[in-house]
């Protein structure tokens, strides 16, 4: 063999094939990334996952915090009421006072000629109406003093003594008392639900002007039926008020209508949205 000969190369060997790249590696063979969030997540809510949740468990409290008073109706209480009725009746004494003696010694005298004439029912019966009435008409003025209070102004004997709308509150005085005088002989219950749901009739009658009788013992049930909870309440210590003044020898009644009526007039606008002078 010639030494010669040219050295014959080695065959090239085959080329590798590459190897594909990590299936993490943008641009590779494999499936691509997963979206935002894994492949069957939801997209997150807008703000991220991190984002507060409105309303739910961590949410803040309301402004004022959870412990704050309430404002407007929310703030009625019958403690408030009965200690605003008291405070304005000592603050207006001498105004309210004629008049309160007024309707007081109507009552008595009335209440000694029903005794006197106690033998004949129907005699009496019209003694207690007619003493119904004036009451009524009094309490009118009382109620407009009530008024009047509650919104801050001075209180006028001589227009608490001036019958205003006396035809309405005439016919609210005769159906009123009509109705209360039937329930109270039907197992007294009857008679007493009849003075519940009458009981607001001459703040409405007297505080608006548009309403008539009949409107205003309407407004009355509808406004006792709505603020139920907070007028009885208020209603069953308005009794007690009462009761416990005539106890007094009569006497305490001086202070007890005065007081209901104002508390009333409180009760009645604070319930219906209107503002109460301090």
């Amino acid at each position: 063999m010639s030494t010669n000969e040219p050295p014959v190369d080695p065959p090239a060997s085959s080329p590798e094939p590459p190897v594909p790249p990590s299936s993490g590696e943008p641009g590779g063979y494999a499936a691509p990334p997963p979206p935002p969030g894994g492949y069957g997540a939801p997209p997150p809510p807008a703000g991220g996952y991190g984002a507060p949740y409105s309303g739910g468990y961590g949410a803040p409290p309301p402004a004022g915090g959870y412990g704050a008073p309430p404002t407007g109706p929310g703030d009625y209480s019958v403690g408030t009421a009965w200690s605003y009725g008291w405070t304005k009746f000592t603050a207006n004494l001498g105004q309210i006072l004629v008049a309160v003696l007024l309707l007081v010694g109507i009552q008595v005298a009335v209440q000694v000629l029903t005794y006197i004439v106690s033998d004949s029912l129907v005699i009496s019966w019209l003694f207690s109406l007619a003493s119904w009435v004036l009451s009524m008409i009094i309490g009118a003025g009382l109620v407009r003093a009530a008024l009047d209070i509650t919104a801050g102004r001075s209180v006028d004997a001589a227009k608490i003594l001036t019958p205003h709308k006396l035809g309405d509150v005439i016919v609210v005085s005769l159906l009123t008392g009509i109705a209360t005088f039937i329930g109270l002989i039907l197992c007294v219950l009857p008679g007493l639900a009849v003075m519940f749901f009458t009981s607001f009739t001459l703040y409405f009658l007297m505080d608006r002007e548009e309403l008539g009788a009949i409107d205003a013992i309407k407004a009355s049930f509808e406004f006792t039926t709505k603020n139920a909870g907070n007028v009885i309440v208020w209603f069953l210590l308005s009794l007690a008020t009462w009761f416990v003044g005539a106890l007094l020898c009569g006497v305490g009644l001086i202070a007890a209508i005065p007081l209901v009526l104002i508390g009333t007039a409180y009760t009645y606008k604070k319930l219906t949205g209107q503002e109460v002078a301090a």
